[in-house]
Protein backbone atom coordinates (compact mmCIF):
# COMPACT_ATOMS: atom_id res chain seq x y z
CA UNK A 1 0.00 0.00 0.00
CA UNK A 2 1.39 3.40 -0.96
CA UNK A 3 2.03 5.95 1.74
CA UNK A 4 -0.62 8.70 2.14
CA UNK A 5 0.58 12.11 0.94
CA UNK A 6 2.28 14.36 3.48
CA UNK A 7 1.90 18.12 3.64
CA UNK A 8 4.53 20.76 4.38
CA UNK A 9 3.44 23.31 6.99
CA UNK A 10 4.61 26.66 8.28
CA UNK A 11 5.35 27.40 11.91
CA UNK A 12 2.10 27.52 13.89
CA UNK A 13 3.47 30.18 16.24
CA UNK A 14 5.04 32.82 13.98
CA UNK A 15 3.99 31.71 10.49
CA UNK A 16 7.52 31.50 9.09
CA UNK A 17 8.79 28.73 6.82
CA UNK A 18 12.42 28.78 7.93
CA UNK A 19 13.61 25.85 10.02
CA UNK A 20 16.45 23.53 10.89
CA UNK A 21 16.10 19.76 11.32
CA UNK A 22 16.29 18.50 14.91
CA UNK A 23 15.53 14.78 14.55
CA UNK A 24 14.55 12.41 11.77
CA UNK A 25 13.08 8.92 12.14
CA UNK A 26 11.31 8.16 8.85
CA UNK A 27 7.84 6.68 8.75
CA UNK A 28 7.57 3.33 6.93
CA UNK A 29 5.57 3.16 3.73
CA UNK A 30 1.83 2.55 3.83
CA UNK A 31 -0.91 3.63 6.21
CA UNK A 32 -0.18 4.74 9.75
CA UNK A 33 -0.78 1.92 12.24
CA UNK A 34 -3.45 2.12 14.99
CA UNK A 35 -0.71 1.82 17.64
CA UNK A 36 0.66 5.16 16.46
CA UNK A 37 -2.39 6.89 17.95
CA UNK A 38 -2.76 4.86 21.15
CA UNK A 39 -2.00 6.66 24.42
CA UNK A 40 -0.59 3.46 25.91
CA UNK A 41 1.89 2.89 23.07
CA UNK A 42 5.53 2.20 23.87
CA UNK A 43 6.51 3.10 20.31
CA UNK A 44 8.74 6.15 20.41
CA UNK A 45 10.28 5.98 16.97
CA UNK A 46 9.11 6.43 13.35
CA UNK A 47 7.99 9.96 14.18
CA UNK A 48 9.05 11.56 10.91
CA UNK A 49 11.12 14.74 10.63
CA UNK A 50 11.05 17.12 13.58
CA UNK A 51 12.18 20.67 12.81
CA UNK A 52 12.71 23.85 14.81
CA UNK A 53 11.64 27.28 13.60
CA UNK A 54 14.67 29.55 13.26
CA UNK A 55 12.60 32.62 14.19
CA UNK A 56 10.63 31.56 17.29
CA UNK A 57 12.11 28.10 18.18
CA UNK A 58 8.82 26.16 18.01
CA UNK A 59 9.50 22.50 17.18
CA UNK A 60 7.08 20.58 14.98
CA UNK A 61 6.70 17.65 12.58
CA UNK A 62 7.24 18.76 8.99
CA UNK A 63 6.13 17.37 6.60
CA UNK A 64 3.26 15.57 8.27
CA UNK A 65 0.02 13.70 7.53
CA UNK A 66 -2.94 15.88 6.66
CA UNK A 67 -5.16 16.97 9.55
CA UNK A 68 -8.14 14.91 8.37
CA UNK A 69 -6.01 11.77 8.25
CA UNK A 70 -4.71 12.38 11.79
CA UNK A 71 -8.23 12.94 13.15
CA UNK A 72 -9.44 9.77 11.45
CA UNK A 73 -6.65 7.87 13.18
CA UNK A 74 -7.84 9.06 16.58
CA UNK A 75 -11.47 8.32 15.79
CA UNK A 76 -10.59 4.70 15.03
CA UNK A 77 -8.26 4.20 18.01
CA UNK A 78 -9.04 1.24 20.27
CA UNK A 79 -6.66 1.06 23.23
CA UNK A 80 -7.71 -1.52 25.86
CA UNK A 81 -4.21 -1.46 27.41
CA UNK A 82 -4.94 2.10 28.56
CA UNK A 83 -7.46 0.83 31.10
CA UNK A 84 -4.97 -1.60 32.64
CA UNK A 85 -3.47 1.33 34.59
CA UNK A 86 -6.88 2.58 35.75
CA UNK A 87 -5.85 3.01 39.39
CA UNK A 88 -2.75 5.05 38.61
CA UNK A 89 -4.55 7.12 35.95
CA UNK A 90 -7.21 7.96 38.52
CA UNK A 91 -4.53 9.08 40.99
CA UNK A 92 -2.92 11.20 38.28
CA UNK A 93 -6.30 12.80 37.71
CA UNK A 94 -6.39 13.87 41.34
CA UNK A 95 -2.85 15.29 41.03
CA UNK A 96 -4.00 17.52 38.18
CA UNK A 97 -7.14 18.42 40.06
CA UNK A 98 -5.15 19.58 43.08
CA UNK A 99 -3.29 22.07 40.87
CA UNK A 100 -6.48 23.34 39.23
CA UNK A 101 -8.18 23.89 42.59
CA UNK A 102 -5.45 26.32 43.58
CA UNK A 103 -7.14 28.70 41.13
CA UNK A 104 -10.74 27.48 40.67
CA UNK A 105 -12.68 25.52 43.29
CA UNK A 106 -15.91 24.72 41.44
CA UNK A 107 -17.99 25.35 38.33
CA UNK A 108 -18.29 23.91 34.83
CA UNK A 109 -15.22 22.04 33.53
CA UNK A 110 -14.51 20.71 30.04
CA UNK A 111 -11.78 18.14 29.44
CA UNK A 112 -10.65 18.22 25.80
CA UNK A 113 -9.31 14.86 24.65
CA UNK A 114 -10.68 13.21 27.78
CA UNK A 115 -9.94 9.64 26.60
CA UNK A 116 -11.70 7.10 28.88
CA UNK A 117 -12.57 9.76 31.45
CA UNK A 118 -10.39 9.01 34.48
CA UNK A 119 -9.60 12.68 35.07
CA UNK A 120 -13.26 13.67 34.68
CA UNK A 121 -14.24 10.96 37.12
CA UNK A 122 -11.90 12.52 39.70
CA UNK A 123 -13.06 16.07 38.95
CA UNK A 124 -16.81 15.34 39.12
CA UNK A 125 -16.76 15.58 42.93
CA UNK A 126 -16.00 19.30 42.71
CA UNK A 127 -17.03 20.35 39.19
CA UNK A 128 -19.88 19.98 36.72
CA UNK A 129 -17.88 18.01 34.15
CA UNK A 130 -18.11 17.38 30.42
CA UNK A 131 -15.68 15.74 28.05
CA UNK A 132 -14.78 15.88 24.37
CA UNK A 133 -13.06 12.89 22.78
CA UNK A 134 -12.54 11.87 19.11
CA UNK A 135 -12.00 8.13 19.76
CA UNK A 136 -15.29 6.25 19.42
CA UNK A 137 -13.97 3.52 21.71
CA UNK A 138 -12.71 5.84 24.47
CA UNK A 139 -15.85 8.01 24.43
CA UNK A 140 -18.05 4.93 24.72
CA UNK A 141 -15.94 3.65 27.64
CA UNK A 142 -16.33 6.96 29.49
CA UNK A 143 -20.07 7.10 28.88
CA UNK A 144 -20.93 3.46 29.54
CA UNK A 145 -18.43 2.46 32.25
CA UNK A 146 -18.09 5.73 34.15
CA UNK A 147 -21.45 7.32 33.27
CA UNK A 148 -19.82 10.56 32.17
CA UNK A 149 -21.15 13.27 29.86
CA UNK A 150 -18.75 12.89 26.94
CA UNK A 151 -19.25 14.02 23.35
CA UNK A 152 -17.49 12.43 20.42
CA UNK A 153 -15.53 14.81 18.26
CA UNK A 154 -12.68 17.30 18.01
CA UNK A 155 -12.49 20.74 19.56
CA UNK A 156 -14.01 23.56 17.52
CA UNK A 157 -15.22 27.07 18.25
CA UNK A 158 -18.84 25.87 18.18
CA UNK A 159 -18.33 22.65 20.18
CA UNK A 160 -20.24 24.29 23.06
CA UNK A 161 -21.85 27.69 23.61
CA UNK A 162 -19.36 30.49 24.13
CA UNK A 163 -18.29 31.37 27.69
CA UNK A 164 -19.72 28.16 29.18
CA UNK A 165 -16.88 26.91 31.37
CA UNK A 166 -14.86 28.04 34.35
CA UNK A 167 -12.12 25.54 33.44
CA UNK A 168 -10.93 23.91 30.20
CA UNK A 169 -8.29 21.18 30.45
CA UNK A 170 -5.99 19.65 27.85
CA UNK A 171 -3.90 16.90 29.44
CA UNK A 172 -1.33 15.48 27.00
CA UNK A 173 -3.45 16.81 24.14
CA UNK A 174 -2.13 20.10 22.71
CA UNK A 175 0.84 18.38 21.05
CA UNK A 176 -1.57 16.30 18.94
CA UNK A 177 -3.45 19.21 17.35
CA UNK A 178 -2.81 20.12 13.73
CA UNK A 179 -3.43 23.77 14.71
CA UNK A 180 -2.58 24.22 18.40
CA UNK A 181 -2.78 28.01 18.24
CA UNK A 182 -6.29 27.73 16.82
CA UNK A 183 -7.24 25.17 19.48
CA UNK A 184 -6.14 27.57 22.21
CA UNK A 185 -8.26 30.34 20.70
CA UNK A 186 -11.23 27.97 20.53
CA UNK A 187 -10.70 27.02 24.18
CA UNK A 188 -10.53 30.69 25.15
CA UNK A 189 -13.91 31.29 23.51
CA UNK A 190 -15.46 28.51 25.59
CA UNK A 191 -14.14 29.96 28.86
CA UNK A 192 -15.97 32.51 30.94
CA UNK A 193 -14.14 35.81 31.61
CA UNK A 194 -11.15 35.05 33.83
CA UNK A 195 -11.58 31.31 33.25
CA UNK A 196 -8.69 28.88 33.64
CA UNK A 197 -6.96 26.79 30.99
CA UNK A 198 -4.99 23.84 32.36
CA UNK A 199 -2.67 21.82 30.16
CA UNK A 200 0.08 19.23 30.35
CA UNK A 201 2.53 18.61 27.52
CA UNK A 202 6.07 17.24 27.01
CA UNK A 203 8.92 19.76 27.32
CA UNK A 204 11.37 19.46 24.42
CA UNK A 205 13.77 21.90 26.10
CA UNK A 206 14.11 19.68 29.18
CA UNK A 207 17.42 18.15 30.19
CA UNK A 208 16.38 14.58 29.31
CA UNK A 209 15.06 15.62 25.89
CA UNK A 210 18.38 17.32 25.12
CA UNK A 211 20.45 14.40 26.39
CA UNK A 212 18.41 11.59 24.79
CA UNK A 213 17.91 13.53 21.55
CA UNK A 214 16.22 11.28 18.95
CA UNK A 215 15.54 8.57 21.56
CA UNK A 216 13.50 10.80 23.87
CA UNK A 217 10.10 9.33 24.80
CA UNK A 218 8.29 12.54 23.80
CA UNK A 219 9.10 11.99 20.14
CA UNK A 220 6.11 9.97 18.95
CA UNK A 221 4.40 9.30 15.62
CA UNK A 222 1.21 10.99 16.83
CA UNK A 223 2.86 14.17 18.13
CA UNK A 224 2.76 17.09 15.72
CA UNK A 225 4.17 19.84 17.97
CA UNK A 226 6.85 19.92 20.66
CA UNK A 227 6.81 22.83 23.11
CA UNK A 228 9.27 24.42 25.47
CA UNK A 229 8.13 26.63 28.33
CA UNK A 230 9.08 29.62 26.20
CA UNK A 231 7.16 28.62 23.05
CA UNK A 232 4.14 27.44 25.06
CA UNK A 233 4.02 30.76 26.92
CA UNK A 234 4.27 32.70 23.65
CA UNK A 235 1.47 30.71 22.05
CA UNK A 236 -0.78 31.14 25.08
CA UNK A 237 -0.11 34.88 25.13
CA UNK A 238 -0.96 35.15 21.44
CA UNK A 239 -4.23 33.28 22.05
CA UNK A 240 -5.33 35.71 24.78
CA UNK A 241 -4.11 34.04 27.97
CA UNK A 242 -1.92 35.12 30.87
CA UNK A 243 0.23 32.30 32.25
CA UNK A 244 -0.15 32.03 36.04
CA UNK A 245 1.71 28.77 36.72
CA UNK A 246 4.36 26.64 35.02
CA UNK A 247 6.02 23.69 36.70
CA UNK A 248 7.30 20.22 35.90
CA UNK A 249 4.71 17.46 35.99
CA UNK A 250 5.20 14.05 37.59
CA UNK A 251 3.03 10.96 37.36
CA UNK A 252 2.21 7.79 39.31
CA UNK A 253 2.28 4.46 37.46
CA UNK A 254 3.11 0.86 38.22
CA UNK A 255 6.71 -0.27 37.83
CA UNK A 256 5.50 -2.47 34.96
CA UNK A 257 4.27 0.62 33.12
CA UNK A 258 7.48 2.56 33.72
CA UNK A 259 9.51 -0.37 32.41
CA UNK A 260 7.44 -0.38 29.23
CA UNK A 261 8.39 3.28 28.71
CA UNK A 262 12.05 2.23 28.60
CA UNK A 263 11.49 -0.15 25.68
CA UNK A 264 13.11 2.11 23.08
CA UNK A 265 15.97 3.26 25.32
CA UNK A 266 19.47 1.74 25.11
CA UNK A 267 19.77 -1.78 26.54
CA UNK A 268 22.45 -0.74 29.03
CA UNK A 269 20.03 1.80 30.48
CA UNK A 270 16.93 -0.38 30.79
CA UNK A 271 18.31 -3.87 31.54
CA UNK A 272 19.60 -3.24 35.10
CA UNK A 273 16.39 -1.46 36.11
CA UNK A 274 14.14 -4.15 34.62
CA UNK A 275 16.17 -6.90 36.26
CA UNK A 276 16.00 -5.29 39.70
CA UNK A 277 12.25 -4.67 39.52
CA UNK A 278 11.51 -8.25 38.48
CA UNK A 279 13.87 -9.73 41.03
CA UNK A 280 12.12 -7.83 43.82
CA UNK A 281 8.63 -8.61 42.47
CA UNK A 282 7.70 -4.93 42.25
CA UNK A 283 5.93 -4.88 38.87
CA UNK A 284 2.53 -4.08 40.40
CA UNK A 285 3.80 -1.54 42.94
CA UNK A 286 3.26 2.16 42.29
CA UNK A 287 5.99 4.74 41.79
CA UNK A 288 5.65 8.52 41.56
CA UNK A 289 8.25 9.79 39.12
CA UNK A 290 8.94 13.32 37.93
CA UNK A 291 11.45 13.16 35.10
CA UNK A 292 11.11 16.93 34.66
CA UNK A 293 10.43 16.65 30.95
CA UNK A 294 6.69 17.38 31.04
CA UNK A 295 5.26 20.78 31.90
CA UNK A 296 2.07 21.62 33.77
CA UNK A 297 0.64 25.02 32.81
CA UNK A 298 -2.23 27.13 34.13
CA UNK A 299 -3.32 30.24 32.23
CA UNK A 300 -6.12 32.76 32.75
CA UNK A 301 -8.33 34.11 30.00
CA UNK A 302 -7.74 37.84 29.57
Amino acid sequence: MSAPPLEAVRCNLCGEDDFSVLHHSPWPGGEREPADFAASTDRFDRYGRVVRCRRCALAYTNPRPRAAQVLQGYEKTVDPDYAEEDSSRSINGHLSLSTIKRFVKEGALLDVGCSTGYFLNAARLDFDVQGLEPSHWAAAYAKERLRLDVREGALAADSFPQETFEVVTMIDVIEHFADPAGALRDARGLLKPGGLLYLVTPDIASFSARILRGKWWGLRPAHLYYFSVETMSKMLGGAGFDVVLVKSYGRIFSYRYWLSRLASYPWLMRAPVAGAVRLLGMEDKFLYLNTRDSMEVCARKR
